[in-house]
């Protein structure tokens, strides 16, 4: 299978956890599916949320609902079928984290003395990660060959970031590659589905490591309803996988490009 290969990194990166918003905002310990969707919208110039939103509540008809909704953001729509695999490049599976904390002086953003609202964000600190896209029926062939292009010339309409525009992206050494599909996996190398797959609890580890064991329940999809995230466990580690609970459908998922073992979510 053919796919395209690109180094992602940055000095930070904050992919915001919806479920806490009181005191501090924490960030996911990887960038996510969605987030990356994003980014590749963004380097073809995809309509994200707020392209969504005037287009569902037009200012021509003051802000009343269309006729015509458009159900999912447009970087949504043309990368939904598409599939990708992540693998960190942190110790043991992650990067550090710091909290981050900056104001809000703007007067409306704070009922408290001062007007000054204190913000806390909980940032990843020099994240790296090897992205693979893969060039199957889940992206049109149109849509691969121009995001290809894009990256192997550098050039990307709106500038992609990590999270949120304060974290710009570096995108380094694309390439086109040939991938193999796995035959007998003992470690995978990328972020992976973790529904069926077990561990040998006295397996061996990777040459060179010591243990590590990374698990985050993380965004895999958008609901129709509202634009909520589907989330899945998805896990990194170097701990030896167990043959035995490795399924026809996970094999389907599993490539190799050289030693390394990649498994698209």
């Amino acid at each position: 299978m053919r796919a395209l290969r690109f180094e992602l990194k940055g000095e930070t990166a904050f992919f915001k956890k919806p479920d806490v918003n009181s005191y501090a905002y924490f960030t996911y310990s990887h960038i996510h599916k969605i987030a990356l969707f994003g980014l590749l919208g963004a380097i073809l110039g995809h309509g994200g949320y707020m392209q969504q939103y005037d287009a569902n509540y037009p200012l021509t008809t003051n802000r009343k609902q269309a006729k015509e909704v458009q159900v999912f953001p447009e970087f949504y729509e043309v990368f939904q079928q598409a599939r990708i695999s992540i693998v960190p490049h942190g110790d043991r599976g992650y990067f550090a984290k710091k909290l981050q904390i900056f104001n809000n002086t703007v007067g409306y953003a704070s009922q408290e003395e001062g007007k000054v609202l204190n913000v806390r964000e909980q940032w990843l600190e020099k994240p790296h990660w090897t992205i693979y896209v893969a060039d199957d029926a889940g992206l049109a062939a149109g849509i691969f060959k121009k995001l290809a292009e894009s990256l192997l010339q550098s050039q990307s309409v709106y500038m992609p970031y990590l999270g949120k525009n304060d974290h710009p992206a570096a995108i380094t050494e694309p390439a086109l590659v040939e991938l193999s599909q796995a035959g007998q996996v003992k470690f995978i190398d990328s972020l992976h589905r973790s529904d069926a797959l077990a561990y040998k609890v006295r397996g061996e580890i990777k040459p060179g490591q010591g243990k590590s064991f990374f698990k985050e329940l993380m965004p895999v999809a958008l609901n129709a309803e509202n634009n909520g995230y589907v989330f899945h466990s998805l896990v990194v580690t170097n701990h030896e996988i167990d043959q035995a609970s490795i399924s026809e459908d996970d094999y389907r998922n599993l490539y190799c490009d050289g030693e390394r073992v990649l498994y698209f979510i």
